[in-house]
């Protein structure tokens, strides 16, 4: 701009100066509250906030140094119903287990699937029982343990979900597109449960999508389940990142506070989060702990052995101890 046309508008140029210092202002502002944020959450967390104990099966496997470079999450879902003492109920079992390794530094994530009737010893109980069964017996606590002993791997955080928070996630989301295997007709009027999909590629609200990831009533059962679970958990690992989904951030947020119950800081899911997000879902590797059908007393269970146990866990690249039993 030219000395003549300032004078001509000097109002004008002190404007475009003010609205630019102001601009500058605005960013630096934010630039610092971020980082006084970031620096008192490190600083919190470094200082004051309380450490979380490592659960393992052994005091060599809970400070091992190689077997703690990944993170372990242990992922439960349960129906809750829409009570408001989430989390407060515990007398009952699991509808889904996961642990969720990742690898903060090399953005590494792996999902091992153990399915709800996986046959093993759950501290405190007689005899071999479904690990489902070990958040009933004594929460979180025992899950933790009961699911460190069998992997032989130190489980540092955990997250408690329940189906309904999983639901309106989906439908603030919009849905997710998924192939559908094959006709899925189910209803249980005592657990308020009504399954009608049809097969074929489709778009899923919340409400079909907790009903595909929840169908169990065919040949495989429980493990196709798990095999649908992983599958679903891969396409949404993709989905939740989408550049269009901030502005659902807020929403998403108050979901997952409402919804799920967990141990881990703020750091660590920022990390966490961020390894899903760099690899998608096509990255994402997955497996289920390897086993076979059998009926013993009557029940049917998930049998599986240290020989399997340890090529599911080898196969995901998790560092474990040594398994010799289930």
């Amino acid at each position: 701009m030219s000395d003549e046309e300032i004078g001509r508008n000097p109002k004008k140029f002190k404007r475009r100066v003010r609205w630019g210092r102001v601009c500058l202002f605005i960013a630096i502002i934010c630039a610092i509250i971020a980082g006084c944020f970031f620096v008192g959450q490190l600083a919190f967390k470094m200082f004051f906030a309380p450490k979380i104990p490592v659960v393992a099966a052994t005091e060599d496997i809970g400070t091992d140094e190689m077997l703690n470079r990944r993170i372990n999450v242990l992922l439960l879902g349960i129906d809750d119903g829409d009570s408001d003492d989430f989390g407060k109920n515990i007398q009952q079992r699991t509808d889904a287990m996961l642990v969720v390794s990742f690898d903060p530094d090399n953005n590494e994530v792996s999902l091992l699937s153990i399915p709800r009737d996986t046959r093993v010893t759950i501290p405190g109980q007689r005899g071999l029982d479904k690990i489902n069964a070990a958040y009933a017996y004594g929460g979180i606590k025992l899950a933790k343990q009961t699911v460190a002993n069998l992997l032989q791997i130190p489980i540092h955080y955990y997250v408690l979900a329940k189906w309904q928070g999983f639901i309106q996630i989906m439908d603030i989301l919009g849905g997710i597109d998924i192939y559908v295997e094959h006709n899925m007709n189910y209803e249980d009027p005592y657990a308020n449960l009504q399954i009608h999909l049809k097969q074929g590629y489709q778009h899923l609200n919340g409400k079909e999508a907790g009903e595909y990831v929840r169908f169990r009533h065919d040949e495989l059962g429980d493990i196709g389940r798990v095999q649908r679970q992983q599958k679903f958990f891969k396409a949404l690992s993709s989905e939740f990142f989408q550049v269009g989904n901030v502005v659902k951030l807020p929403m998403l947020i108050e979901a997952l506070e409402k919804n799920t119950k967990t141990d881990m800081d703020t750091f660590t899911m920022i990390r966490a989060a961020n390894s899903f997000k760099i690899f998608g879902g096509e990255r994402v590797q997955s497996e289920m702990v390897y086993g076979d059908f059998k009926t013993i007393d009557g029940l049917s269970y998930w049998v599986t052995s240290p020989k399997q146990v340890t090529k599911s866990l080898d196969e995901l690249k998790i560092p474990h101890g040594k398994i010799t039993k289930i």
